[in-house]
């Protein structure tokens, strides 16, 4: 089992590092330095207390549209507002945003209107701390309905997919729920309504008879059901698996899942605590853990423009990348969301996933001579030296190598790849040469950061 005993030993940047790759999509040198020396309790409590904020835009408040052209317009815009606040917010409450909405899916060519689209993740994003009150907002959620058919769903004539996945997929998971259940949640959930941009309860279209649900009988209503649902062992087991999985790694063992689960029962499904647990443990610094995820094409994209200082890039390109590493924004390939881990690399997206990270670094879009852009199309060059300066030891050559390897791997290189990548650096000559104020000092450090981002290591956090 995990060791989930609080860590007190200051963090050093190594610590720091691992705990922003998992915690934020922002493992900047600056951001791991702000931490060191630190307690893992102190560095956690700062994450978890940070206020950010995202406004919806304007235009997700206005009338939906009659004209297909202007609908199909704001999917693009959707995506771009909240890839750009993931870039430019080193936020643990968006990587709770991305957790919830591969949890809670829908996908916008099912909606299709994006003011649904982006009314959920804000409710996701409300919510993001408090499991229970979230589950609650989704059941009346306009994406949520119209996407598994809540809107149609009427006394007399109920629709179950709304309460498959609630139990299967947003809830408890297969095997702790009947078939008979999900026939009389299904009844409890009718008569929600989507009109203009919100929806509404009608007790009138609703089924209000007789309903067992979970072993308890009355005449439940969807707010029976939520409540009845949360009182489960299984619920709670649900979200600390979820959990364990987004921020420890993927192969959960039962002794941990029954401690995290008690904590989430413990403290009614607020996951503060829960988050606190986990990333101040022994276990998580553990070396095991490290490097033991693989990256989402939105870590590996939002990471690097962190990393490379360039919060300004053009979302538009982050999400056509995320698309070709098949992970569209707002899009998941099926109600189960994306599967992750093992999933993001096959034959295909390993060698795509190379060819992004060494365009990345030379300022250029993947397999293009085009530069990378903001959003107003202007130029984003990539500043290598100006990177590596922000590091200590920037004057000597092996200790470049040594710092911009912590920086890009979850992982340390061995004295074999650490002594290749600074003969890679150096094309051959003495570490002796190395001078960070040479012209050449750029083109060696791109020569070192192509080569780390093509290393299998790099794909993993």
């Amino acid at each position: 089992m995990i060791d989930l005993s609080q860590r007190s030993t200051p963090l050093t940047v190594e610590d720091a590092l691992h705990l922003l790759r998992r915690a934020t999509f922002h493992p900047t040198w600056q951001a791991a330095q702000a931490l060191v020396g630190k307690t893992p309790l102190q560095a956690v409590n700062t994450l978890l207390d940070a206020s950010d904020s995202l406004a919806s835009p304007a235009w997700a408040s206005e009338p939906i549209s009659t004209n297909q052209n202007e609908i199909v317009a704001l999917w693009p815009k959707m995506q771009n507002w909240w890839l750009g606040h993931c870039l430019k917010t080193p936020s643990l409450r968006e990587r709770l945003v991305a957790l919830w909405s591969n949890t809670f899916t829908s996908d916008y060519l099912t909606v299709y209107y994006a003011q649904f689209m982006v009314g959920q993740n804000q409710a996701i994003r409300q919510n993001v701390y408090d499991f229970k009150a979230m589950g609650t907002a989704m059941v009346g959620d306009p994406a949520m309905l119209i996407y598994l058919n809540g809107n149609q769903s009427l006394k007399g004539n109920p629709n179950e997919n709304f309460a498959r996945e609630w139990f299967e997929l947003f809830t408890l998971g297969i095997g702790n729920y009947t078939e008979a259940d999900i026939v009389d949640a299904a009844r409890a959930f009718t008569g929600w309504r989507v009109t203009g941009l919100t929806a509404t309860y009608n007790r009138q279209l609703a089924d209000l008879g007789e309903k067992t649900i979970l072993g308890k009988t009355g005449n439940w209503e969807w707010q029976d059901v939520v409540r009845i649902t949360f009182e489960t062992d299984a619920s709670a087991r649900w979200v600390a698996k979820k959990l364990y999985k987004t921020f420890i790694e993927v192969n959960p063992d039962d002794a941990a899942l029954d401690a995290i689960a008690a904590l989430v029962r413990q403290n009614n499904f607020n996951i503060k605590p829960v988050l606190q647990t986990l990333l101040t443990s022994n276990g998580f610094y553990d070396a095991t853990v490290r490097g033991a995820l693989i990256k989402s094409p939105l870590d590996l994209m939002v990471g690097l423009a962190a990393v490379l200082g360039v919060p300004t890039l053009n979302p538009s390109y982050v999400a056509s990348a995320m698309t070709g590493l098949t992970q569209t924004p707002f899009y998941p390939p099926t109600v189960e969301g994306w599967k992750g881990h093992h999933a993001w690399i096959t034959s295909t997206t390993f060698p795509q996933r190379q060819r992004v990270g060494e365009s990345f670094v030379d300022g250029r879009q993947m397999g293009s001579s085009t530069k990378l852009q903001n959003e107003a199309g202007q130029p984003l060059p990539i500043n290598l030296v100006a990177v590596v300066k922000a590091m200590p030891g920037s004057d000597n050559a092996d200790t470049v190598v040594e710092n911009v390897a912590k920086l890009l791997l979850p992982i340390p290189v061995t004295a074999e790849q650490r002594a290749v990548l600074l003969d890679i650096m150096m094309a051959g000559l003495p570490a002796s040469y190395w001078d960070i104020e040479s012209p050449t000092a750029a083109s060696r450090l791109l020569l070192l950061f192509q080569s780390i981002v093509r290393m299998p290591e790099f794909q993993l956090m």
